[in-house]
């Protein structure tokens, strides 16, 4: 379902282009007290995580602190800390788009360079119409790849892509034909990062992915725990991987594609890596930074968030800049908002962890508990409302209030207030307003760039 709403918000954010980012405040970062509050219902009532582990970070006034609650495996009971190794999955991709950004900024290689370039002899690129496939095109999801290569057959389908090699990767490059020109749409492409994970390592005269990771990012931001491979230090702090509570399973070993989803990080190291990208600690790497934040091209066509060389973020380049990953095993996300000056990592080692339901309240400053809503005013909320040319329902059930797309499944919405909730799946908050007669009349809801009326339907 998360798939479903995810492009619902892609719809509501492309609606919302022209709106105006919130201004910028001075923001105190929330009681740690609180949100370990919260990873208590989460792991040990709700049972949605083994252990979870939430950092954040504020530039004015100077803030930072980790949490941790639960536990490392299901037969590991140390409590995670700000030093506890997760893998971290696609906000990889954030890295790899870096890792483009300091290319662009060493005078290596240009945006719009053909990928051709940086191929070895006797690989080929896929033309559409004369149109080559650029560097911008692998950062931005707009080469035109699928999600994954179709020429994988693992030996160990908990762990699919250890044994997926450079020769395949290549020859399914050069044996792809394209049915779109490059650039033009959104598509979200673990393969196309890895493949430009490994172009850049080839450019720079690295060995692989991580000696390029070591040499520009981690080493120079004193990042000792973010790497592809384990250390022996970094397994004793690892946190296992879990599909569901209690059940562990393997780790995802990509070397070939570590530039889409191989990096291995703790809660302090991203707090660093945000200090980093907020401007907060000064670095070698912000011209790289600052570019690799600059918005590129829209993404998914129904959605208001732009990409940069990694990032999702406003097409203003204001706001909440943010990215998730997620692997059979481990949840995560990542963000910073640019105009309230604070940022946030979660880390978690369950598959399809409630990642977005910490993040979202503690971007946006909401109540991170629902608010106690009388039910009888619950109830006139319920209906049909439409937005645009998308029709939504809200299903309210007691105390309990529904968003629901059809044939998309719903999601629960969070009360803010009697009249106002947060929808976490969606990074949005919800408002219902009444007419002069008391009766409910229509809906708003606040996304990353703006705020979306929709009409309640009689």
């Amino acid at each position: 379902m998360k798939r479903q709403f995810s492009l619902l918000l892609n719809l509501l954010v492309l609606l919302a282009l022209s709106a105006c980012g919130a201004a910028r405040q001075p923001s105190r970062l929330p009681d740690p007290n609180d949100v370990k509050a919260l990873l208590v219902q989460l792991v040990d009532v709700e049972k949605r995580a083994p252990g979870i582990v939430v950092g954040m970070i504020a530039a004015d006034p100077p803030e930072r602190w980790v949490v941790g609650y639960g536990r490392l495996s299901a037969t590991d009971t140390r409590l995670p800390d700000g030093d506890t190794v997760f893998e971290i999955a696609s906000i990889t991709k954030v890295f790899t788009g870096i890792l483009l950004a300091q290319a662009v900024v060493n005078g290596e290689v240009q945006l719009n360079d053909p990928i051709s370039m940086y191929l070895p002899e006797g690989v080929t690129a896929p033309e559409y119409e004369g149109r080559a496939i650029t560097l911008l095109d692998l950062a931005t999801h707009t080469a035109g790849f699928p999600r994954w290569p179709s020429n994988n057959s693992p030996r160990d389908p908990s762990n699919p892509f250890e044994d997926y090699t450079m020769d395949q990767m290549y020859d399914y490059l050069s044996g792809y034909s394209l049915s779109r020109t490059p650039g033009s749409t959104y598509d979200y492409s673990c393969y196309g990062f890895g493949l430009l994970g490994n172009l850049l390592a080839r450019r720079a005269g690295q060995a692989d992915y991580e000696a390029l990771l070591l040499e520009r990012i981690s080493g120079p931001l004193g990042m000792d725990s973010t790497r592809i491979e384990l250390t022996p230090d970094m397994r004793s702090r690892l946190a296992a991987p879990h599909h569901i509570y209690s059940v562990i399973t393997s780790n995802w070993d990509a070397p070939t594609l570590a530039g889409s989803g191989g990096i291995l990080s703790t809660a302090n190291d991203m707090l660093t890596f945000l200090a980093a990208n907020m401007g907060i600690t000064d670095t070698e790497l912000r011209p790289a930074l600052q570019l690799a934040s600059t918005p590129q091209r829209p993404g998914e066509m129904w959605t208001l968030a732009y990409i940069g060389l990694g990032w999702n973020l406003p097409g203003s380049g204001n706001g909440i800049h943010y990215h998730g990953g997620g692997h059979f095993g481990y949840s995560s996300f990542l963000a910073w908002d640019s105009e309230r000056k604070i940022g946030v990592v979660v880390l978690m080692n369950v598959y399809d962890g409630p990642k977005e339901r910490i993040a979202f309240p503690l971007l946006r400053g909401f109540p991170l508990t629902p608010v106690p809503v009388d039910p009888s005013v619950l109830a006139a909320y319920a209906g049909s409302y439409q937005f645009a040319d998308l029709d939504v329902t809200i299903r309210v059930e007691g105390a309990r209030v529904y968003f629901g797309v059809s044939g998309s499944g719903e999601a629960e919405l969070i009360a803010i207030s009697e009249d106002r909730f947060y929808l976490a799946d969606l990074y949005a908050d919800i408002a219902f307003y009444r007419n002069d007669r008391g009766e409910v009349d229509r809906m708003e809801a606040v996304v990353i760039g703006g705020t979306l009326e929709a009409k309640k339907i009689p």
